[in-house]
């Protein structure tokens, strides 16, 4: 009975673990969303091809609880290279741009902070 029990907690200590690694993001809605923005500007799509403007290709930083989302997209012929960052903010139930943001005019100083959720090509 005791072997019993002890692999019972095995399995259920697994399956958590395993679950928990295959959630999503907290803030999954909020990424897909400023996704489809991105996708949807047209000065941001002149520098690369739809299929490069993934969540699997992209470095993603939330902070402040989701007001504000800075992602970037990797160069599909240079991995290491992004093309570009961009800025949104929440501004009631949705997302807007953020102009006049970037690496290196953060006026307001997102870059320094630590980002509450952060993802690179998918993972956590």
């Amino acid at each position: 009975m005791r072997k019993l029990k002890k692999s019972l907690i095995t399995v259920v200590v697994s399956l958590g673990v395993l679950l928990g690694a295959c959630a999503g993001s907290e803030y999954d809605a909020e990424i897909e969303e400023v996704i489809e923005l991105y996708k949807n500007d047209e000065s941001a799509m002149m520098w690369m091809d739809e299929e490069q403007i993934t969540r699997d290709n992209a470095d993603i930083n939330v902070y402040e609880g989701g007001r504000y989302i800075k992602i970037g997209f990797f160069d599909l012929e240079d991995e290491d290279k992004t093309v570009r960052y961009e800025f949104y903010e929440k501004k009631g139930n949705n997302y807007e741009w953020l102009p006049r943001m970037n690496q290196t005019d953060d006026r307001l100083g997102l870059v320094d902070m630590e980002p509450e959720h952060y993802e690179v090509k998918g993972k956590y």
